[in-house]
This record gives C-alpha cells, sequence and structure tokens, in this order.
C-alpha cells in the first residue's frame, strides 16, 4: 500500500498515540451508534480518497471476530464499491490466533498478511458481498489452519479459551 486511508471506529481516537495518529493523519472516523449517518458518511468520504488517487483500508466486518466465529461483513464495503466502481482487492490475515478479539495478551507467532485476487466491479452488491466473503474466509481458513501446524499449542489455547 504506498498512500492509504484508514477507516476506524470513532472509539480509537481516544487511544493515547495511535489514536493521535489517526486524527492527525486526517484517517475516516466512523461513529457506529449513527449507523446510515456513518454510512453515508463513509461513502463520500471514500469518493474524496479515490478523487485524490489514494486508496482505502477498510475491514469489512467493522471489528475482529473470534476465530471459528461466523463472520459478519458490513454494508458499507459494498456500498462504497458500488457507488464508486473501483476494484476491491480482499485480504486475508491470521493475527487473531496471535492477538485475540477483546485480549490484551498478544501470543508470540507470525502473523500472515495475504493479498488476494482483486474483485472487479459490475458484481451488484450481494454478489459483491458473496464473492468477497468466499475469498477472505477460504484465505483466512487457510492461514489459521497453517498457523496452528506449525505450533499445535495454539490450538490448545484456542480451545481453553487463550486465543479467540
Amino acid at each position: 500500500l504506498d498512500d492509504f486511508t484508514f477507516v476506524y471506529k470513532r472509539e480509537l481516537v481516544f487511544m493515547p498515540l495511535f489514536g493521535w495518529y489517526l486524527w492527525a493523519t486526517g484517517q475516516i472516523s466512523i461513529d457506529r451508534r449513527k449507523r446510515s449517518s456513518a454510512l453515508m458518511q463513509l461513502v463520500k468520504a471514500a469518493r474524496g480518497v479515490f478523487a485524490e488517487g489514494r486508496q482505502l483500508l477498510i475491514f469489512p466486518e467493522g471489528t475482529r471476530r473470534a476465530i471459528g466465529a461466523e463472520p459478519a461483513y458490513k454494508a458499507g464495503v459494498a456500498l462504497i464499491q458500488s457507488d464508486s466502481k473501483i476494484v476491491c482487492v480482499p485480504v486475508a490475515l491470521n493475527s487473531g490466533v496471535f492477538w485475540p478479539r477483546r485480549r490484551f495478551r498478544k501470543y508470540p507467532g507470525t502473523i500472515v498478511i495475504e493479498f488476494l485476487e482483486p474483485i472487479e466491479p459490475g458484481l451488484g452488491k450481494s454478489g459483491f458481498m458473496q464473492v468477497l466473503a468466499d475469498r477472505i474466509e477460504t484465505a483466512t481458513d487457510r492461514l489459521v489452519s497453517e498457523a496452528f501446524a506449525k505450533d499445535p499449542s495454539l490450538v490448545k489455547m484456542a480451545q481453553a479459551g487463550g486465543c479467540p
């Protein structure tokens, strides 16, 4: 990623240093309590980002989830894609193995980030969401399985609630 803008939940701006960085660098803050106005704000902000020739980094679920939990992709990413007609590059990662959701403790290991096959515009919102979810979930499941295969103790931690 050369020049990107990050979409983040508004609460993160209150984190010392990291929150200040997000605010000072003009990243896009979303107030998740105001769903419909937040979606319109997000689409408008994305237009500005793309008009500047920049990239937009957004987590389509809006939050991290436990490994094995059902995905819950949000409509915002589909609205942005259908509005802008841009190519979407999905990303899969295994960070949940080493940095569990809602836990301060992090576990040693290698976080893998994998850029997946781009999704061209024109699929419609539901078609886009299906392709996006299929690609991300398939790749993420593989990355998590690979992490567990390299260190079987991670599986035991996950079963005991130590990992997500």
